[in-house]
């Protein structure tokens, strides 16, 4: 892991704040209640710095665009995928006969390439590429070709796909905090990893709690569909504030 290009730890009080926070969970590991204070105290610490979407004031901040980008990415694949099969959804990503994936692996390469290539190789950038590869590789983790991909993706139902959804929201918010993270965890004789995957669980729960209803009415891949996925990073750390 590198290090943040867009937020210091120590030099708000509201990071000091989100730093003591993180400090309470790692001492009192399990409390949902300290867990929900730290994402309370991320999202302040975060503050003008949250990207709102497209239609909010030319966007907000930098935290969310990159997420919302490679989110959006995977979905339009998998409606390409729905409607044109794994052959069509490939040729529509524009690529030169010579670039297009062969593999499972090589598929995942090209989907997160496309994603990075529309940032500024920023944090931001970064948490949403390897949350993509992450979601990515555990979609396909018994493929063994293209067309099992295929199988997969067309087989995609509703409530699999907002499963999805909120995988990458997680695991893209922790891989932008772990990152901010790390070495306070580190200062704490804790381990990062542990400490990570302890909210990570906590905050997956909540979030199949808080949003599963509302994504039901939600057709992500329709126009408002894109809206509310450029928002949602957003909309899930206004849960807590």
């Amino acid at each position: 892991m590198g290090t943040s290009q867009s937020h210091s730890l120590k030099t708000t009080p509201q990071w000091s704040t989100a730093k003591k926070a993180m400090t309470s969970v790692i001492k009192d590991q399990g409390n949902r209640q300290k867990q929900s204070n730290l994402m309370t105290a991320f999202g302040r610490a975060i503050g003008d710095g949250l990207y709102r979407g497209a239609g909010h004031r030319g966007g907000g901040g930098s935290f969310g665009r990159a997420g919302s980008r490679a989110l959006g990415n995977v979905i339009q694949f998998v409606s390409d995928v729905k409607s044109l099969g794994i052959g069509g959804a490939i040729d529509a990503l524009g690529l030169a006969p010579n670039d297009k994936p062969q593999t499972p692996r090589e598929l995942i390469k090209t989907l997160c390439g496309i994603t990075a290539e529309g940032g500024d190789a920023l944090h931001d950038d970064e948490a949403a590429v390897n949350a993509q590869d992450w979601l990515l590789s555990k979609i396909f983790e018994d493929c063994s070709s293209l067309g099992d991909v295929e199988t997969i993706l067309q087989q995609a139902d509703e409530d699999t796909i907002d499963a999805w959804i909120i995988d990458f929201e997680v695991e893209y918010i922790m891989e932008y905090m772990s990152e901010l993270f790390q070495s306070h965890i580190f200062e704490k004789n804790a381990n990062p990893e542990a400490v990570c995957n302890e909210i990570k669980q906590w905050l997956r729960t909540e979030l199949n709690s808080r949003l599963a209803d509302e994504m039901k009415h939600v057709n992500v891949f329709s126009r408002e569909g894109k809206a509310y996925i450029d928002t949602l990073t957003a909309r899930i750390l206004d849960i807590w504030q």
